[in-house]
């Protein structure tokens, strides 16, 4: 079973703050959001055409691509960036969600839960997340999540980000 080193964190005493926000203030997420729009205007982001791509090289170890499972009961890990797999200790291709929190599974129902309002609305959703510990800030990150469509058009996958401050 793999958990993520952040649930680590979380059983050594860490605060886990976590608030939806409406602007994104890193410069990573407003560079990926206005790539997401610029996709929208001719027709979507799509996985195998914009995802990968040069226009968001340098974004990349930071970005998970995610297929859903059971209208997102669950979903498959399709691309996973080297940030990722280093933060979870192994490459997350074809990894299930459930798999990767098994030990934290509040973030997992918190991310499927945010692909749910991403593509409902069709629009990016954000989220600040602060580890505090010691009444110290010990990380922060902006993760958004944005509706992309599967290779084939027909299914909306989800496309996230994690930048750290």
């Amino acid at each position: 079973m793999l958990q993520a080193r952040g649930a680590e964190r979380a059983r050594s005493g860490l605060e886990h703050r976590i608030r939806g926000i409406n602007v994104p203030m890193h410069p990573s997420t407003i560079r990926l959001i206005a790539y997401w729009q610029a996709c929208e205007a001719r027709g979507g982001l799509r996985m195998g055409r914009d995802v990968p791509a040069s226009g968001i090289a340098p974004l990349l170890p930071d970005l998970v691509v995610a297929e859903p499972v059971r209208d997102w009961a669950d979903a498959h890990i399709r691309l996973a960036g080297s940030a990722m797999a280093e933060y979870f200790g192994r490459d997350l291709d074809g990894a299930r969600m459930s798999e990767i929190f098994a030990g934290e599974p509040r973030d997992g129902e918190m991310l499927l839960a945010g692909a749910r309002a991403a593509i409902a609305r069709n629009r990016p959703g954000i989220v600040e997340q602060i580890l505090v510990g010691n009444g110290r800030e010990i990380l922060r990150q902006e993760v958004a999540e944005l509706p992309i469509y599967a290779p084939d058009r027909n299914v909306r996958w989800i496309l996230t980000s994690t930048f750290s401050f």
